[in-house]
């Protein structure tokens, strides 16, 4: 009895959700400074407020240029092209198809961790600074571990199921 890639299945779905959330933010707009204006009024220092707006909307710029638009956009098309051949069962290209897309995924979080840096220079006190590095960081890796994890899984189950089908061929010539 053949075995059924439920692996595979479980990281597209989750692949697939995450490449929807990313849509999603390229279809939301740009903040601008009068759609942000009410955390002024929110009881936070005016200097970190502007600093803060100034930050979220470079930010979100360069979250909706070109080169992330196309990451964004490829990544998706990889996980409906790897479903689609989960779908008419052949994993060995859905198998190489998610692998582009995590490849490719990890591409996204160097680059949003690049552009994050460069944000990081509109705060001028010193510790909010050093958190947000910390969080960009942190998530940066984050991001990166979670896709080496689901790309470790891949190249494992890649290897059993050469090593099966080995057996397999070894199996029938001896029979």
């Amino acid at each position: 009895m053949k075995k059924k890639p439920i692996y595979l299945w479980v990281l597209l779905i989750l692949s697939a959700l995450l490449s929807a959330i990313s849509l999603f933010g390229l279809i939301s707009p740009v903040p601008t400074a009068e759609s942000m204006g009410n955390i002024e009024s929110s009881g936070v220092d005016a200097t970190y407020a502007k600093e803060l707006v100034d930050y979220t909307i470079k930010v979100s710029e360069h979250g909706h240029s070109i080169f992330n638009m196309i990451l964004v956009v490829l990544s998706a098309i990889l996980v409906v092209v790897a479903l689609v051949f989960l779908v008419r069962k052949n994993i060995q290209l859905a198998n190489y198809t998610y692998i582009g897309y995590v490849f490719l995924a990890i591409l996204g979080s160097i680059y949003n961790f690049v552009g994050v840096q460069d944000a990081l220079s509109l705060f001028t006190d010193p510790n909010v600074r050093m958190g947000a590095e910390l969080g960009a960081k942190g998530y940066a890796i984050f991001g990166i571990v979670l896709n080496v994890i689901f790309l470790a899984i891949v190249f494992y189950k890649m290897w059993r199921q050469q090593k099966e089908l080995t057996e397999t061929q070894e199996e029938e010539e001896l029979a």
